[in-house]
């Protein structure tokens, strides 16, 4: 298989394909797999994957949700990043995992592994891929001591450690040194950073705004800036969290996170970026959420699921 590196359309259907792993994963666990599916890319998840694949039968929108979590799996053995070949596999093209050059190794299809799998039926297929390419990195390791598979960054992978910038730790500290006064102002709480405590969040926050648009016009009032600070507390303690600020560069290329078109640019949020499957959680949405999906709507739900 051979693929023109600088072909105009196989760059286009890479882009394509990159931009769309999260929905296609995000589809894969919401939609194809059941509630106890481990969904941690652990090796050991490849049986039930292949099992589920075989339970749901040839259908082309399970068989694609698959593809990026098999292939990002495989990767985290033999190292490599993610490729296409624009002339097979439709219009789509076919995704590729090119595992590290150093292991002098093919490009692999994952959809023709999945087909494989599909037209076996044995349940088996993932795992064999797997272990192969697992002997034949023991083997470089063996003649190369030191030697490890290196893989290139995916839009899947974790976003790793995030340095804290100027703003942040300046708005960190602020939010700190007014929180006795945050909450001496009104309900009694207890501000304790518990769980438990967003119960009395969310009354303080209703009893406040009666409107988006009176919610809105406060943006940036102390009152709405400690309690957006408090809930981002919260996630830290309690959601395996960090506070991250991703400031808005001009010069920023599009896609990047510091592109001013990114929503999570320019404002203070929380996430888990040593973790593949990080729910990053913008606070102020999420109290944003109370005024806008009502008395039904409440933190602790909203909460749970980070």
């Amino acid at each position: 298989m051979t693929t023109n590196p600088d072909s105009p359309a196989r760059e286009r259907l890479l882009d394509r394909w990159l931009d769309d792993l999260q929905v296609l994963a995000a589809r894969l666990e919401q939609v194809h797999l059941p509630d106890d599916f481990p969904f941690d890319y652990t090796p050991a998840s490849l049986t039930a994957l292949e099992q589920r694949l075989l339970d749901e039968g040839p259908e082309d929108d399970v068989r694609r949700a698959v593809l990026p979590y098999l292939g990002e799996v495989l990767m985290d053995v033999c190292g490599g990043r993610w490729d296409i070949d624009p002339d097979t596999g439709g219009e789509d093209g076919d995704p590729l995992v090119r595992p590290d050059p150093a292991l002098g190794l093919p490009p692999l299809s994952v959809g023709t592994l999945v087909d494989v799998a599909l037209a076996e039926g044995s349940g088996e297929v993932f795992t064999r891929e797997l272990e192969q390419l697992a002997d034949a990195v023991a083997a470089l390791r063996a003649t190369v001591p030191g030697w490890e598979p290196v893989k290139e960054r995916s839009p899947l992978d974790p976003v790793g450690p995030q340095p804290m910038d100027d703003r942040l730790r300046r708005w960190l500290a602020d939010r700190q040194d007014d929180h006795p006064h945050w909450a001496g102002s009104g309900d009694s709480g207890p501000w304790d950073f518990s769980a438990g405590s967003l119960d009395a969040l969310e009354r303080r926050v209703r009893d406040r705004y009666r409107t988006l648009a009176d919610f809105d016009a406060d943006r940036e009032g102390p009152f709405l800036q400690g309690a957006v600070w408090y809930l981002g507390q919260i996630l830290c303690l309690h959601h395996d969290s960090t506070w991250v600020h991703w400031a808005i560069e001009p010069d920023a290329p599009l896609g990047s996170h510091h592109h001013a078109d990114n929503p999570w640019s320019g404002i203070p949020f929380t996430h888990q970026p040593h973790r593949r499957k990080a729910r990053p959680c913008n606070p102020y949405d999420t109290l944003r959420g109370l005024l806008r999906y009502g008395p039904g709507h409440h933190l602790a739900d909203v909460t749970a699921d980070i």
